[in-house]
């Protein structure tokens, strides 16, 4: 149960709620452009672009839920339960696992145009991790400051959708979002459950009509403000086997600057971490904690009575 969210305005700001029973220890994470994932079934592509976002690290690999490379490309996968289909080898194909594919797309690409070009000669594999993280079922929301893209597993391969409202949650399909916004929105009413459907329409009305402000942080605070339209306070929603759900953590990717901002669910504070020309550079991998801790001002300590 998470969503997705593109803004373009002076900034293009890109985004994402992840909504779970439990945080698996997610990092802010910088992959360099040296470093070498190893994929399944393709080769380490010739063109390597540094990426910023959040993933879990297993075994020294990161796992992204969302990043933006260096190029301004941004991407986020959201479960896609029931629905995803996965397929086998297919000759003729770049054959990548889910878990493979933002890593696999931002590391080469430099626009969403060279994206949309690859993902029509992709195939999605049913290749699990390993054996304690099997294979999710997802979908994807890939943006640059010029368009988004819907991006879908089905039985008849990848299917690519614009996606104009710059918005994507869980299921149903792509089309049946788009069509159940378009209904909701010229009526000027929103839902105000938790389900998909639901926080796909508040968020682009949301995207739609918020200030986007004239300063970085009004910039960045609007869009924090945009994701609160569909951020899940814990117990509000439960999982298919009925444990509490909540917004483990929120985030916010300048693509043009490289900045990658952050809430936790146990911290409200926006904290930045930055796509720097020594981080593109290094031979490592640089990994910044998301401290869970709130942080809450005294203002008595700053003399204010």
């Amino acid at each position: 149960m998470c969503t997705a969210i593109s803004s373009k305005g002076a900034r293009h700001l890109f985004g994402r709620t992840l909504d779970l029973e439990f945080s698996y220890g997610e990092s802010v994470t910088v992959t360099p452009r040296d470093f070498s994932f190893k994929y399944i079934y393709e080769s380490t592509p010739p063109r390597r672009l540094a990426m910023i976002g959040t993933a879990h690290l297993s075994d020294g690999v990161p796992l992204y839920y969302d990043a933006v490379n260096e190029a301004g490309i941004a991407a986020a996968a959201l479960r896609f339960p029931e629905l995803a289909v996965y397929h086998g080898f297919t000759q003729g194909k770049h054959n990548v696992a889910s878990f493979e594919l933002i890593p696999w797309l931002l590391g080469q690409c430099g626009s969403l145009k060279d994206a949309r070009s690859l993902l029509e000669r992709t195939n999605v594999t049913p290749h699990s991790f390993s054996e304690s993280l099997t294979a999710t079922p997802l979908h994807w929301l890939i943006s640059d400051k010029s368009a988004s893209i819907a991006v879908e597993p089905t039985e008849n391969g990848l299917v690519i959708y614009d996606a104009p409202f710059g918005v994507l949650t869980n299921a149903p399909e792509f089309p049946v979002h788009s069509e159940n916004a378009e209904r909701y929105l010229s009526e000027k009413r929103l839902p105000g459950e938790f389900c998909s459907q639901a926080r796909f329409v508040r968020a682009a009305y949301a995207n739609l009509h918020t200030q986007k402000g004239q300063t970085e942080a009004e910039q960045i605070s609007g869009f924090f403000h945009v994701l609160d339209s569909v951020s899940q306070p814990k117990g509000c929603s439960l999982s298919s086997d009925g444990k509490p759900v909540c917004t483990v953590y929120a985030s916010c990717a300048d693509t043009q600057s490289g900045d990658y901002y952050f809430t936790t669910y146990g911290c409200r504070r926006i904290r930045r971490v930055s796509l720097t020309d020594a981080a593109k550079q290094s031979s490592s991998l640089s990994v910044f904690p998301m401290d869970a801790q709130e942080d809450i001002l005294n203002l008595n300590s700053h003399g204010q009575g």
